[in-house]
């Protein structure tokens, strides 16, 4: 079951994208981004498993691959920091995301993740 957790002291939020197709997956890590910059957060963790998968050759993994594709090609800057910023942390099971600084945080709730799909 996906799920999102909001840690305010931490600024930090978590994303859990497990159950999700490769098209939802990058749908609801795009969504989760752009609100954690939003909301003024720092980092923002988005779990995608696959930790024993190394290549894109190894028949997995293809959320992980797109998110670190994501990352490099820019299609992320708005957001996040640059790719290769040392504040990144690629893992196996995750990754983590430096977000810019929002010079003009919004308040408020936070949206629904999508619903499961599997």
């Amino acid at each position: 079951m996906s799920w999102f957790e909001v840690d305010i002291f931490n600024r930090c939020v978590e994303v859990d994208l497990h159950d999700y197709s490769h098209m939802t997956a990058m749908q609801a890590a795009r969504e989760k981004i752009k609100e954690a910059y939003e909301h003024g957060f720092r980092h923002i963790r988005l779990i995608h498993g696959s930790t024993n998968i190394q290549d894109k050759k190894d028949g997995g993994g293809s959320i992980k691959f797109a998110l670190r594709s994501m990352l490099k090609s820019g299609e992320l800057n708005k957001w996040v920091e640059e790719n290769g910023s040392k504040n990144h942390r690629l893992r196996d099971e995750s990754i983590t995301l430096a977000l810019r600084k929002n010079p003009k945080p919004a308040a408020g709730g936070w949206k629904e993740m999508p619903m499961d799909e599997y």
